[in-house]
């Protein structure tokens, strides 16, 4: 199976059962996601996951005369969580999650590009795109995870359609990588 076939199984997994949650128990889904961008402990964590991954990724990449300083990661990355922690604590699950989006759409990326793939790879191309743009705008504004989770759940029967989209979306996803991603 390729990469992206793998990637695929795991993005359609995860969304799938996000949007589960939202169609089997929208009051639920709503008062989590409410709740989500202001808990401290779930900002903490996605945000030392995000800081860990930017510095293993700095000190993968080439970067000529500053090879010399990688070194100083091990200092500065727990560092610059603290001051993350401290200084950035209003909404940090929202800046962290949007940070996380953007970081790994470059391995996805990386496996779309692989020669010989069928043109059913774009639907994963296009998802992560809409991630992209998604965490851009969750580091710079993270009330728009809140606009727009309030905007998902007005009622249970939005709530409910946004959850059947999604499911039908991490279902395509899940077929998608053992079939026609898979060579």
């Amino acid at each position: 199976m390729t990469q992206l076939g793998i990637w695929a199984i795991g993005v359609g997994t995860v969304f799938g059962a996000g949007s589960l949650l939202l169609l089997s128990a929208p009051a639920a889904a709503a008062r989590a996601l409410a709740a989500f961008p202001r808990n401290v402990w779930v900002g903490r964590v996605l945000a030392a996951a995000a800081l860990a991954w930017s510095a293993w990724l700095a000190w993968d990449m080439p970067m000529g005369f500053v090879d010399a300083y990688k070194q100083w990661l091990y200092v500065l990355t727990p560092l610059v969580y603290l001051l993350v922690v401290w200084l950035m604590d209003e909404m940090l699950a929202a800046r962290a999650f949007g940070g996380l989006l953007l970081l790994v759409a470059e391995p996805v990326l990386a496996a779309a590009r692989q020669p010989g793939l069928s043109d059913w790879r774009l639907t994963l191309v296009g998802l992560v795109y809409i991630w992209v743009v998604a965490g851009m705008a969750l580091v710079l504004g993270p009330y728009w995870f809140r606009k727009t989770a309030e905007v998902m759940c007005r009622s249970e029967d939005r709530s409910r359609m946004a959850g059947a989209v999604g499911l039908a979306i991490g279902i395509l996803l899940v077929v998608l990588g053992p079939t026609v991603l898979a060579r």
